[in-house]
């Protein structure tokens, strides 16, 4: 099996062309010119630079992929930064599914984020809930995802072969971009004054990488499958955090308009340091609700694995401590 990983340089990805590798096949990964391809350089890995924007280098990163897996995307919440961000959410998710239409690639798996689906405020939300109420909040990644990810659906009718993964909070080994790594660190340096006040799903990356690679095999062509893990509120992910760290966690939770309006404080700060600010009101109308998911589907199909929180951050920290993040 020949693999194209997108973004396969990123958090995610590393995760993703390891467990590839593990399986026996040859990756190829297409990432930015700036990405750490460092726990990635092994054989059977071929590495291409590029911008999935770019068209051209698009159609020859997928050319002679037996499958191609979709992980690339901008993750940004500045706004200076969300037109970069459409261009790499939305058009390069054309370029990529029409290149493996036209190379008649066997599957893809299109990598979205439970964000894009929304959030059900009296339970659970699965894969058939209807209600995206992030819509005309500022949480431009999402709405951005969300468009990408119905612009790659429709390539289904065209006769694409496609399985869509909405992943949640992914924590663990590998995070050498510290998406989570700052918090581990600012949090044993008593630089978190205060916790948000909303929650998520938190998940190992390990089993959303799993679950990655077990659809190109598995999965059910036009299906998607939440790999939420497990539904916890930031008060217990920051203590959780602080009790590896070995050092108490803030004491002090944020209410949700408190968070906004720190939101717009930093949004205006980044207007004159020119600097993408902590937090901005989308992110922080995000990060004042807690959205909760159910994974069962995943479970069943994918045979994803949902880990209790401790145990994932107990992970995270090992991989932190022993490659010299913490």
């Amino acid at each position: 099996m020949k693999v194209l990983v997108t973004g396969g340089a990123g958090f995610l990805g590393t995760n993703i062309v390891l467990h590839c590798l593990s399986k026996g096949w040859k990756v190829r990964v297409l990432d930015l010119p700036n990405a750490n391809i460092k726990y990635i350089q092994k054989p059977d890995v071929e590495i291409m630079f590029g911008d999935i924007a770019d068209e051209a280098i698009v159609r020859k990163a997928v050319e002679g992929m037996d499958a191609v897996i979709h992980v690339a995307g901008d993750t940004s919440f500045w706004k200076k930064r969300f037109e970069r961000q459409r261009r790499t959410n939305v058009e390069g998710v054309r370029n990529v599914m029409q290149a493996c239409l036209d190379y008649k690639v066997k599957r893809v798996v299109h990598t979205s984020t439970v964000d894009a689906i929304g959030y059900n405020p009296d339970g659970l939300a699965d894969e058939n809930w209807k209600g995206h109420n992030y819509s005309n909040t500022g949480y431009n990644y999402a709405d951005t995802k969300r468009e990408g990810e119905a612009l790659a659906r429709s390539f289904i009718n065209k006769g694409l072969d496609l399985v869509v993964i909405y992943p949640g909070g992914m924590i663990g080994p590998y995070d050498h971009t510290l998406q989570y790594g700052r918090l581990f660190k600012d949090i044993r340096d008593k630089k978190v004054p205060a916790i948000l006040p909303g929650g998520a799903p938190w998940t190992h990356v390990e089993e959303v990488a799993k679950a990655h690679v077990t659809a190109l095999e598995k999965g059910r062509k036009g299906e998607g499958y939440i790999c939420g893990g497990v539904n916890e509120s930031y008060v217990t992910l920051f203590t959780l955090i602080a009790d590896a760290m070995g050092v108490k966690p803030p004491k002090f939770v944020m209410t949700p308009w408190m968070t906004v309006a720190y939101g717009y404080l930093m949004e205006f700060i980044s207007d004159f340091t020119n600097k993408p600010p902590d937090l901005n009101p989308g992110q922080a109308r995000y990060m004042s609700v807690y959205p909760k998911y159910d994974s069962s589907k995943a479970v069943k199909e994918l045979g994803f694995k949902i880990i209790p929180l401790k145990d994932i951050i107990k992970d995270a920290h090992k991989w932190y401590v022993e490659n010299g993040f913490l």
